[in-house]
This record gives C-alpha cells, structure tokens and sequence, in this order.
C-alpha cells in the first residue's frame, strides 16, 4: 500500500481503508462505510452503531428494505452474487455522488 497522509498510519490502514478491505473480503456481511456513507446518512462524528443500524435496517418490516434492494438488484439485471449490501453501496455512492458533496476518502 501507499503510504498514508495520517501521521502515525505509514501503511495506509485506517479505519476507512481497513472497512472498504473487510467490505471487499467479505461483500454479502460488511457494508462499505466512508465519509460518503457517513455524510448522506448524517452519522455521528464518533459513529459506533453504524455496524449494528444497517443490519437491524434490513430486518426491519419483515425485511422490506432488504426486499427494495433486492427487487432493485433484479430490474438493474445484476445476479444474485451481487448481495444487496453492494446494492445499498452503489445506490448511496451514487446519490451522494450526485449531491456533489464530498470527495472520496
């Protein structure tokens, strides 16, 4: 890896770059979580319940969120490999692409 502007961190691996490596490993189980991520849902600086919000969100309502994003996934054409957390990704990278607020960190 690069090495990184954060003092203190010379591999590179912050909390960010460490989350967006579990999100990769594990992309059925670990949601991508960035500034992006924390700036559209208007997280907490200090954000310790993001892990647990965004699962007890997808059960909720008898999994209806989960079922939008799965319905999304399938007139988007995407197969079924393709798990909805990535959908969830995409979807709110994209809006907050749009909003023009943040750069990618």
């Amino acid at each position: 890896m690069a090495p990184s502007s954060t003092p203190g961190k010379l591999d590179g691996s912050g909390p960010v770059v460490a989350g967006k490596l579990l999100a990769r490993k594990r992309p059925h189980l670990i949601p991508i979580y960035d500034i992006r991520i924390k700036q559209l849902f208007e997280r907490p600086k200090t954000d310790h319940s993001f892990w647990a919000a965004l699962p007890a969100a997808l059960r909720a309502d008898n999994g209806a969120f989960y079922d939008q994003l799965a319905r999304l996934r399938n007139k988007a054409g995407i197969g079924e490999d393709i798990g909805v957390l990535r959908v969830f990704d995409v979807i709110a990278w994209m809006h907050q692409g749009r909003q023009g607020q943040v750069p990618t960190s």
